[in-house]
């Protein structure tokens, strides 16, 4: 019974050290413990070529972000025409005041749809 008692002691004992250990490990020496960490600056690796927008976002010390011209190749914004689909199902029509598509019975969509007819200033 003395043994259980005295291995319980070391085990709640090795449990603290540890404790204290991880709590303490997040310092990083300097005792202050609201420190500010700065972002190194990215760049991209020798021989990639650059997709980005054309635009870069910077951090200044005020923590606001500020939008400059990086001169890089603007990303396209539509897929190109031609006839070399992926082969994929192609999208349903979407609902519009022109295709009004009934939803689904009992479904939240019908029961906004319905809530709209009933309160047209609410949405």
């Amino acid at each position: 019974m003395r043994r259980l008692v005295v291995l319980g002691i070391a085990e709640v004992v090795t449990g603290l050290v540890v404790g204290v250990v991880v709590a303490s490990s997040g310092d990083d020496g300097g005792g202050n413990s609201s420190s500010t960490g700065s972002v190194p600056e990215l760049a991209p690796l020798p021989g990639s070529s650059d997709l980005g927008s054309g635009t870069r976002s910077e951090r200044t010390d005020t923590g606001k972000t500020t939008t400059g011209d990086s001169g890089g190749t603007p990303a396209p914004t539509t897929p190109p025409a031609g006839g070399g689909g992926s082969g994929g199902t192609p999208a349903p029509p979407q609902d519009s005041p022109q295709n009004d598509t009934p939803p689904p019975s009992g479904s939240p969509a019908e029961k906004f749809e319905q809530f709209c007819q009933e309160n047209p200033g609410a949405c």
